[in-house]
């Protein structure tokens, strides 16, 4: 085994480490952990059995395993950033709405 797999490893065991202790403290939900879990489980089999990539893609109709690899990550990538764009946008109007509150309270009150 290579030492970038042993760091791999290290680090997706501790990323899974931390997703369980969120999860634990309830700053995680089920859904959430499953994802980090499947995703960090992932990480650490094709670190330990890399040809598996090479087995899987044919099928998929990829040529070769890092391919997919690539392709997977940019996926997960994808749907990080659109689940941080919706975060945000769900702030932004949050915000919004307590401001105009705020701001219509001071209005009231100036009126007394």
């Amino acid at each position: 085994m290579e030492i970038i797999q042993i760091l791999i490893i290290i680090f997706s065991l501790f990323a899974l480490s931390r997703a369980f202790l969120r999860f634990k403290d309830n700053r995680l939900t089920k859904n959430e952990f499953i994802f980090w879990a499947v995703l960090w489980i992932a990480v650490i089999v094709v670190s330990i059995i890399p040809g598996i990539t090479s087995t899987i893609s044919p099928s998929l109709g990829i040529t070769r395993g890092i391919d997919l690899i690539v392709y997977i990550s940019i996926i997960v990538i994808f749907y990080l950033i659109f689940r941080l764009y919706v975060k945000i946008e769900n702030m932004e109007k949050k915000i919004t709405s307590i401001v105009r509150r705020i701001s219509f309270s001071a209005k009231v009150k100036k009126k007394k």
